[in-house]
């Protein structure tokens, strides 16, 4: 009964791995660069290269019932010889990392992880497609330098609050599709964290539990997609984002999010987070 986790050694995938490894359930991450955790098997793999999407069918003592899809910046071409293949050997169900947003609901409209999460459902699959909001983990990585070299936090969103989602949350969420399911409020639930917070409210929680003042300042979209791509943000992924960005601070979407029946909250708040990963941010 094991879990393929592709996307190789990503924060997610680590975090489901370990969940599922203390469990006793068998792991086999799949990886195209080989960059995995240690203490479990890997095998080399590559969505975009067809020599080696039987591969993780072939390593000896793993019988792979189930799949954790993590496909950044991967449309339905890319993902469909291999959701096909895994059918034909044996995969019983498909847990899908997508995203919140318009864009990624299932249906025609949709792009992306979104047109992935609807071939699965036009197939007839078993599947959960998880939709997290927005990383809690990006304040390091996205927001870190800021905070720990010139105490500010700079974003688009003067006024958005959102519901941060923390990855041990995501991760928690992807163990119970694979042990679990029925855990779950729906099969495509929207993951959020448990409160709505705006980046000046983030500021000032982080001055609480640094003791030292950290502010928030407005910039724009155009400075914001330098900000993603200078940090190793993929280009689709920093439009994207970027994107995402303007439409909550034009609607704020986002609010709706607490009281819809399809979500998922987590346990970790940001305040919490922040709290326990202190020391990441401060400089050294």
């Amino acid at each position: 009964m094991t879990t393929l986790i592709t996307g190789g050694a990503s924060q997610t995938g680590v975090a489901l791995a370990k969940l599922l490894q203390a469990s006793g359930h068998p792991v086999l991450f799949a990886s195209r660069s080989g960059r995995v955790p240690e203490g479990f098997d890997s095998v080399k793999f590559d969505f975009t290269d067809p020599s080696t999407l039987e591969a993780p069918f072939s390593v000896s003592g793993h019988k792979i019932e189930y799949v954790y899809l993590l496909l950044p910046l991967l449309d339905l071409s890319a993902a469909k010889p291999f959701i096909d293949l895994a059918v034909t050997k044996g995969t019983k169900r498909f847990v899908l990392l997508s995203a919140s947003g318009k864009y990624k609901e299932k249906g025609p409209g949709s792009d992306g992880t979104g047109q992935v999460h609807t071939y699965l459902d036009e197939q007839g699959l078993d599947y959960v497609a998880l939709r997290p909001t927005w990383f809690t983990e990006n304040l390091l990585r996205i927001y870190g330098p800021g905070i720990k070299q010139h105490n500010v936090i700079q974003n688009t969103m003067a006024t958005a609050r959102i519901p941060l989602i923390a990855v041990d949350d995501i991760a928690q969420a992807a163990f119970d599709a694979i042990t679990d399911v029925g855990k779950l409020p729906n099969r495509e639930p929207i993951l959020i964290g448990p409160d709505l917070v705006s980046y000046s409210e983030i500021a000032e929680a982080f001055s609480q539990t640094l003791g030292r003042s950290i502010t928030f300042s407005v910039i724009s979209r155009e400075e914001m997609l330098k900000r993603y791509l200078s940090y190793g943000v993929p280009d689709a992924l920093a439009h994207y984002l970027v994107n995402r960005e303007g439409e909550e601070e034009s609607n704020g979407e986002s609010a709706a999010l607490l009281k819809d029946p399809k979500s998922l909250t987590g346990k970790l708040g940001v305040k919490e987070w922040i709290v326990k990963h202190k020391q990441d941010f401060i400089a050294a």
